[in-house]
């Protein structure tokens, strides 16, 4: 798996211009032996060359990456890049090869369900290498965010309410417009008097009619 992710990797650092040569997880390959008592074993290429450590980790546990040469910095990155890639989820804590040629390759996984990875060391590496590792120039040519910006991001906002803003707001408008509305009198109602102006002429008229006739 972290062959298939450090091609990814070098796909993506070869379209940059500037990034030079990209680093390779060599190949392993399953051979079968039905005439040892342990018919399986896995096999590699012998590397040439000076053997070297880029990434390791220490027996207290803690983890040491190497950044003088222009591979070690590379491998630093790829460790950022697989970090970031995974969603903080997968750590390289052990990387070393003959060159750009890696071999050995240890991951520690913060959640379960990665087929074909084992645990080699406790959560508290992700925290160190969160706060210890310092980008460089190929981190920036990838584009890679820093660290501290990730783990703010991947740990959730503390919810102070109980409840939704949309709970809230519906309960603090207990009733809607329309009924307060329909509960007010109409502005039209004060307008209508309570007795017709008719009303005292014709009373007016009937009395000046009596009055003529006792006449």
């Amino acid at each position: 798996m972290i062959r298939e992710y450090c091609k990814i990797f070098a796909a993506e650092a070869r379209v940059i211009e500037n990034f030079g040569f990209s680093l390779e997880v060599i190949p392993q390959y399953l051979m079968y032996r039905p005439a040892n008592s342990v018919p399986y074993a896995t096999v590699e290429a012998d590397l040439d060359g000076v053997f070297l450590k880029y990434c390791m980790m220490d027996n207290k546990g803690r983890l040491i990456t190497r950044t003088i040469s222009e591979v070690e910095q590379k491998c630093s990155t790829f460790q950022h890049w697989i970090h970031q890639w995974t969603h903080g989820n997968l750590l390289v804590t052990h990387l070393e090869g003959v060159e750009t040629k890696l071999t050995n390759v240890r991951v520690v996984t913060k959640s379960k369900g990665y087929q074909g990875l084992t645990e080699y060391s406790s959560p508290k590496v992700f925290e160190q290498f969160l706060s210890h590792h310092q980008c460089n120039y190929y981190c920036g040519l990838l584009g890679l965010r820093p660290l501290k910006t990730m783990d703010s991001l991947q740990q959730p906002s503390k919810i102070k309410g109980s409840r939704s803003p949309l709970l809230n707001r519906k309960l603090s408008s207990s009733s809607s417009p329309q009924l307060q509305r329909k509960g007010t009198s109409s502005p039209q109602m004060p307008r209508k008097p309570t007795s017709s102006p008719k009303a005292p002429r014709k009373v007016q008229e009937t009395e000046d009619n009596k009055s003529d006739w006792l006449e």
